[in-house]
């Protein structure tokens, strides 16, 4: 009966975010045709149709279950080549499968931040725009490539080998993951091939961009948090674990700035989520009697002594709080100390001024002359630019109108601007709602993808600050026409099915039917919800984002496989 009505449910959720609300959207037409309801019905029909499919023989399939000859086959081969042998040679596979990107586009994709990066790493780095450790990241390796080569091209060279071999790693052990959660080894082995052969994943990695090396980190991060999730004593018993993860996290959060939101979100949603676990052990043991035990959110804690386990809670405690106090004092001492300012706070107010901007756009009219002032007072309505002049407003795009926002008028006093944001929001709630709807739609209509690129504009070398030579070590028209094609081809997002793995707008929709599919898992609640944890906390960033763009998806999708793990995982190993 859960089956059936999580079926009707998304298929009525997906039907009027496909039919009705996202083709209104796209259009601007804000409002409900006649047109538009035979499309509704039958997208109904079929999506009602395929959810009973899945939710009613998906599971029963021996592929899922996990049983049949060939996975058991499998299973036996891959526990006789021995865990480290087989980790470095899947690791090896993915590098490989990537080599020829690297080989053609040597040295690197140079992306549009980069632009603004080299002129930094060669000059002064004054603010955080740019993650600061990226950036001197890149000043490192050109600067070292210039002594060793005399050239920064072979430095940005390494950088972008360097990246290889971390994101690479990174999914190999999300592999291994899925494979010690007992994950089915055809699922297993799809992952793997999916990692090395998804070309989105060989682009990017020798694209020279913030999101690459974050990207790599996250889900490094998220194999150590679900083992956090799933068994933390067993985690703790790992000394070497309790250097990893304040690296990892550390390293997550430095390479982009909302790096440090996802962290916080995760392990406060888990402690949230454990409470109740955690209440009932402070409970039963205040009220035993000694040698009685009590379960701490995974630990076994003895009443009346302090145990093994209470010092590897307190450790594991330490550890994740770590860094949040690194990334701080980084942010903090010694940013003042190298005069680094911090980004300006635009950059995590994109919703909110969108939204204030279709305001004063759509309804100039009804704006009184005291919030026509407060309007322009924020964000500048450009009467001194010529043409096109007045106010810079794309409904899928908050870059115009950020750009134009005061970020010191907001600092002066954040106060004033949210009460006055909040006023004009319950005045025009419906514009606010339209505005949200539009710069996120990307995100929720898979029939959109405008902006759902990969970032592959190699620009020219006479656009950076010190002119970058591209020095290709294997000189293939073919590969590198095929790799700028599918990067900015429209076929792959147009073609069913196969559209699921390049349109942004389908990462809603996995995140629901992950849910869905794992609902009537045991312990759902306090074991399984935990694990969509860091998906939710990543799709969150993507809907606050000025775009739809595919590379602020990416890491979602990789990430992906998490929900293996929820649906067919063990989560008591």
């Amino acid at each position: 009966m859960t089956g059936m009505f999580f079926a009707f449910l998304l298929a009525l959720l997906y039907s009027i975010a496909y039919t009705v609300a996202g083709p209104a959207t796209a259009a601007q037409e804000m409002g409900f045709d006649s047109s538009m309801f035979f499309a509704f019905v039958l997208c109904f029909i079929v999506c009602a149709a395929v959810n009973f499919l899945i939710f009613f023989l998906m599971p029963r399939l021996q592929l899922c279950a996990g049983k049949g000859r060939i996975s058991r086959h499998l299973n036996r081969y891959l526990d006789r080549v021995g865990s480290r042998r087989l980790f470095f040679s899947v690791w090896a596979f993915i590098f490989a499968a990537w080599m020829p990107a690297w080989l053609v586009l040597y040295p690197g994709v140079l992306s549009y931040d980069m632009i603004s990066q080299v002129g930094s790493a060669l000059g002064e780095i004054t603010n955080n725009h740019h993650p600061v450790l990226h950036t001197w990241l890149i000043r490192f390796f050109m600067e070292a490539g210039d002594t060793l080569f005399s050239g920064y091209e072979y430095g940005i060279g390494l950088l972008t080998f360097l990246q290889m071999l971390i994101l690479s790693y990174a999914l190999t052990r999300l592999v291994f993951l899925l494979k010690k959660k007992k994950v089915p080894i055809l699922l297993v082995i799809l992952t793997a091939l999916l990692s090395a052969f998804w070309y989105m994943n060989a682009c990017l990695s020798v694209t020279i961009i913030k999101d690459n090396l974050h990207a790599a980190f996250l889900v490094l991060f998220v194999c150590h948090f679900t083992e956090i999730a799933v068994n933390p004593a067993e985690y703790s018993r790992r000394k070497v674990n309790f250097i990893f993860l304040p690296l990892i996290g550390f390293l997550m959060c430095a390479f982009r700035n909302n790096g440090i939101h996802i962290y916080v979100f995760c392990f406060a949603g888990l402690l949230v989520l454990k409470s109740g676990q955690i209440c009932r052990g402070f409970k039963a043991l205040s009220a035993g009697e000694p040698g009685e035990t009590a379960n701490l959110g995974g630990y076994k804690q003895v009443w009346g002594r302090r145990t093994k386990e209470q010092k590897a809670y307190l450790a594991l405690t330490a550890a994740i709080l770590l860094p949040v106090v690194l990334f701080k004092i980084y942010t903090g001492p010694v940013f003042d100390a190298f005069g680094i300012a911090q980004g300006q706070v635009r950059e995590a107010l994109s919703v909110p001024i969108q939204q204030l901007q279709r305001v004063a756009v759509m309804r100039a009219d009804v704006l009184t002359e005291e919030q026509t002032e407060r309007m322009s007072y924020y964000i500048d309505n450009l009467e001194w630019r010529e043409p096109p002049s007045g106010r810079a407003y794309l409904p899928f795009c908050a870059d115009p109108a950020k750009a134009c926002f005061y970020s010191e008028r907001y600092e002066e006093d954040p106060i004033a601007f949210w009460k006055f944001y909040l006023q004009t929001g319950k005045q025009f709630s419906k514009e606010y709602l339209a505005a949200f709807l539009s710069n996120s739609l990307g995100y929720w209509y898979p029939g959109y993808y405008e902006f759902s690129y990969v970032m592959y504009e190699n620009y020219p070398p006479e656009m950076f600050a010190e002119p970058l030579e591209r020095k290709t070590i294997w000189d293939s028209q073919i590969l590198k026409k095929y790799y700028e094609s599918v990067c900015n081809s429209g076929f792959w997002r147009k073609t069913p099915v196969l559209r699921l793995f390049f349109v942004p707008g389908f990462t809603l929709w996995f995140l629901l039917y992950g849910l869905a599919l794992a609902w009537k898992k045991r312990g759902f609640f306090t074991k399984v919800l935990p694990l969509f944890l860091p998906l939710t906390a990543q799709y969150g960033i993507m809907i606050l984002s000025p775009i739809s763009s595919f590379r602020y998806a990416w890491p979602f999708y990789l990430m992906l496989p998490l929900t293996f793990i929820c649906i067919w995982g063990n989560l008591e190993s």
